[in-house]
């Protein structure tokens, strides 16, 4: 018994072939996926299998039990969820690194088994290069193909998290598919702010203007990509600054949001103003309304209620309408850590109300959670403690939701980005 053939090393978001070859055609396979999360703790997934063709396609057989139901290459991945390190078999040495995974096969109730060790890239240094951006303070990453000539440039910006969270591995990625694309840090990361409170736009231009001039850079308009309040800040940033001809925007909001954690300010200014904002309902408002039974509890009438005042929402929704290129809107609508459907709809109000002249592309996913981007990690870790506020989230969703959307969203949203920035075969290598 033996893999089919696999790589050694992969970037996160490429999809493998998992098969097993020379099986007894009686057998039943157990197949996992075990990892080490970045804390020590066990993270594995497993499916049975019946070999009855003599060996395992994971592309093509579905298991009889397990993680995940029916057929998916790619289901041993997203399914991993985090275990007793005990539940871990004695035979499988795990490998202490995060971004190693250990796949193994074993004949049920046999000593027969099989493993391979895999790492899993976000930045793959043989085909991307990475250039740390310290400059008029600015602070960020980026990555470029390393093959020569100029490539389409996308400004990629984190949410509530701060730092390089979700922009440096969306960046990478991005690289790794043919784009110039610059990880931007505005709070939580040295010498910035250490929360999103009071943000100015212009840090935004400076950046934009940074990236067109990079070498190995097209010319002409920038993309930019943002998750979370960095869905909301890509949406503000295209209605602000002309050179970005298209924007992606996950988990979006159509409204300027308030500083998090609260500070009574907003998150943006410009011109040295404070953008107005929406804020949500005071905590002793939306409990009280809770007990008199006027709202229920699960809902997001505390985030939405507000919006229902007219001059409010005239007031802080983003003009959208301005934005100079096609957008993508990606969202799930099983969305727990705010309402994403009713955010975004704000939005795509102002598209067909405003004469919107551009490309509106939304992917909106019934089941599926907050958490969006590239493919193939885990995604039944749905609850965590907030690295800035330390408040308890519920991301939401179905794992397998989510996986599915990150998956289906991650080839449309690459080439959305690929017909918005078309190559300029004009152009001499830089």
């Amino acid at each position: 018994m033996r893999f089919g053939l696999l790589p050694t090393a992969c970037r996160v978001d490429e999809a493998l072939h998992i098969t097993v070859e020379n099986v007894s055609p009686d057998a039943r396979l157990v197949v996992r996926a075990t990892s080490a999360t970045p804390d020590g703790k066990v993270l594995a997934s497993q499916a049975t299998f019946a070999a009855t063709r003599g060996d395992l396609d994971l592309a093509r057989d579905a298991p009889l039990a397990g993680g995940y139901a029916g057929i998916d290459a790619m289901g041993l991945f997203w399914s991993r969820s985090v275990q007793d390190s005990a539940a871990a078999p004695p035979w499988l040495a795990l490998d202490a690194d995060p971004m190693a995974v250990t796949l193994s096969a074993e004949v049920e109730g046999t000593d027969e088994r099989i493993t391979h060790r895999l790492r899993r890239m976000y930045f793959d240094a043989a085909i991307v290069s990475r250039t740390e951006l310290r400059e008029n303070g600015l602070v960020g990453a980026l990555f470029r193909p390393k093959r020569e000539g100029r490539h389409p440039a996308v400004l990629v910006v984190g949410g509530s998290g701060g730092g390089l969270s979700w922009s440096g591995e969306m960046a990478a990625l991005l690289a790794a598919n043919g784009f110039a694309a610059l990880a931007l840090g505005y709070f939580g990361l040295e010498a910035l702010p250490a929360t999103l409170d009071r943000i100015p736009l212009e840090t935004f231009g400076q950046a934009l203007a940074w990236l067109r001039a990079s070498p190995g850079v097209q010319p002409g308009g920038v993309a930019v990509c943002g998750s979370s309040r960095g869905g909301e800040l890509a949406l503000l940033l295209g209605a602000t600054f002309p050179s970005i001809s298209a924007v992606v925007a996950y988990s979006p909001s159509g409204i300027v949001g308030p500083a998090y954690p609260a500070s009574g300010h907003s998150a943006w200014t410009l011109s040295g103003d404070e953008l107005a904002y929406a804020d949500v309902m005071p905590m002793e408002e939306w409990l009280s309304m809770v007990a008199r039974g006027e709202a229920e509890e699960e809902s997001f009438e505390w985030y939405l209620r507000p919006l229902r005042d007219p001059a409010l929402l005239a007031a802080s929704a983003i003009r959208v309408e301005n934005i100079r290129g096609p957008v993508m809107l990606v969202l799930g609508a099983a969305d727990r850590m705010w309402p994403s459907a009713d955010l975004t709809a704000f939005a795509l109000d102002r598209f067909r109300h405003g004469g919107f002249p551009h490309e509106v592309e939304v992917l909106a996913y019934p089941e599926a959670g907050h958490f969006l981007g590239w493919p193939h990690v885990s995604t039944t870790l749905t609850r965590f403690t907030h690295r800035v506020s330390g408040e308890e989230v519920d991301f939401g969703g179905t794992p397998e939701a989510t996986a599915h959307a990150r998956k289906d969203s991650w080839t449309r949203m690459l080439a959305f980005l690929r017909r918005s920035l078309p190559p300029r075969p004009d152009l001499t290598p830089a």
